[in-house]
């Protein structure tokens, strides 16, 4: 049975007194090192200075990360900067004041691994509002919405992270605290990965990364990786973990998640970094034609019609010069269609009313250009206007039509290389369509001074898709209006290329 020690501050409050057994770990995936890989790693905490009568747990991480092998350092909100020179992580406690450290290791090329939920702002990983970006609880103030602290969400199973807790595809949530404890919680930038939400509210997020190079708010982009976790100032010891023969029962270990997250979210801070290739068109057609060839991909679109036939033949010639063995069949035919291929192509020129469901429930990646289709597609939910949309189209759109796309997931392989911030995507401005995904997708672009207008990005197959649908496979979602693809700039042409590379390309897992 579970044995509740309080009198004693220990790193769990789930604790099985019977011989420890190992739990097999998942799997990295080439981004996330083992505690072992990283035995030496130099790791400053920024901490207050303790209070008589406000106890805090900043001693009780120091000691926890030490016996994990890593060398830690105190500092104090009141240090320079440069305190952190020669360190490779630097952790920014509650306890330190947030006025104090303002915007100090905003720059820091230094990945950076903060519970200081007032100081996200200055860290450029919200926005500044209060209860609106970002919120702390305190259970006293707070006692029912405490609660909620006890179940953090997996939006994603696929993420590194949660990969990392070995938690199966069927379970939507673990416990992070055992009893109602303070917590901070953020609304991240899109190109955010959310790990955990919580409050049945999808972005408000207990835990969340930035990748470096990842733009955040205010068009600041990532200088090292970030993570925002929901720790406050003396509830480490309240994070749930299991020992002893538990540790051998999946449906525990994979549950008490609250000291696996902490500790798997400082192996990815210090972990490398993904490290993007460079833009270069050339190269990224040769490497597609390289993965493409012998596929067989089924592009789905109106035939017999004028409305974007010579655009949709393009688009199928250039799939066929890729490689491609391209098949090419109406939108009214059924989806069937798609037994026997690679991957599933949906044209702009199809019509989501006559289209209905078809393609959603494909076991294959599907890429579709009609971002109008996101809601039946469980790309987004189904509110017009503000799930998904379009800028420029007469009578339907009361935004203009636009010609740049801001990227927002440089570090992305749909990315292309390309640098964060505009990019030039159409010759001319046109329509472009936009979604409001899951916090599971991952954002490669935005629609210029429209947050919220996510016009490029996908989902990893398994991940959790609007409605609980799960992706039986990538989906992937580029906005190329029916005569848009004459139309691409050189680099729109290269992050059509990426999303269909990405899309064909096998899962990490």
């Amino acid at each position: 049975m579970f044995k509740f020690n309080t009198s004693v501050i220990v790193p769990t409050l789930a604790v099985f007194l019977l011989p420890a057994l190992p739990f097999a770990q998942a799997q990295s995936d080439g981004h996330i090192l083992s505690a072992s890989q990283l035995h030496g790693k130099k790791i400053l905490i920024i901490a207050g200075e303790p209070e008589k009568d406000h106890p805090n747990d900043d001693l009780l991480v120091k000691k926890h990360l030490e016996q994990q092998g890593y060398v830690v350092t105190m500092g104090t909100e009141d240090d320079d900067a440069s305190k952190a020179a020669g360190e490779d992580l630097i952790l920014l406690s509650s306890t330190a004041d947030p006025r104090e450290i303002a915007s100090k290791y905003a720059d820091s090329a230094i990945p950076v691994f903060t519970w200081n939920t007032v100081d996200y702002p200055d860290m450029k990983m919200t926005g500044s509002e209060r209860h609106t970006d970002f919120e702390t609880l305190d259970p006293v103030q707070d006692f029912a919405r405490a609660f909620t602290m006890l179940y953090g969400y997996f939006p994603n199973v696929t993420n590194p992270l949660v990969r990392e807790l070995v938690i199966p595809r069927s379970q939507m949530f673990g416990t992070l605290y055992l009893q109602p404890q303070a917590f901070g919680w953020a609304k991240p930038a899109p190109s955010a990965d959310i790990v955990v939400n919580i409050e049945g509210e999808t972005t408000h997020a207990a835990v969340f990364t930035y990748e470096k190079g990842a733009t955040m708010y205010s068009g600041f982009v990532a200088p090292a990786r970030r993570v925002g976790f929901y720790l406050q100032d003396a509830t480490f010891h309240y994070l749930t973990a299991v020992h002893g023969e538990a540790e051998t029962d999946p449906n525990l270990a994979q549950w008490w998640v609250g000291l696996k997250l902490f500790d798997a979210s400082i192996r990815w801070a210090l972990s490398p970094a993904v490290v993007p290739s460079p833009y270069d068109p050339g190269a990224l057609k040769g490497k597609l034609a390289v993965a493409a060839k012998g596929k067989k991909l089924l592009f789905v679109r109106r035939l017999n019609t004028p409305e974007g036939e010579e655009s949709d033949d393009h688009i199928a010639e250039h799939f066929k010069e890729l490689g491609f063995i391209v098949t090419e069949v109406d939108q009214t035919q059924p989806d069937t269609m798609a037994d026997g291929q690679d991957v599933v192509v949906l044209s702009a020129t199809n019509s989501k009313y006559k289209m209905s469901n078809k393609y959603r429930d494909v076991k294959i990646p599907l890429l579709c250009l009609e971002g109008l289709s996101a809601d039946t597609l469980k790309m987004a939910n189904r509110h017009r206007f503000v799930d998904y949309g379009e800028h420029g189209e007469p009578k339907e759109s009361e935004d203009p039509p636009e010609a740049y796309l801001e990227i927002v997931g440089s570090y992305h392989p749909m990315a292309a290389g390309l640098k964060p911030g505009y990019v030039k995507y159409l010759k001319e401005a046109d329509v472009l369509k936009w979604a409001m995904p899951l916090p599971s997708a991952v954002i490669i672009a935005t629609l210029p001074n429209s947050f919220h207008e996510r016009a490029i990005f996908g989902y990893e197959k398994g991940a959790a898709m609007a409605d609980e649908f799960v992706a039986p496979a990538r989906r992937t979602m580029v906005p190329v209006d029916n005569p848009a693809f004459d139309d691409l700039t050189e680099q729109g042409h290269a992050l059509f290329d990426a999303a269909v590379l990405w899309t064909i390309s096998e899962p990490a897992h």
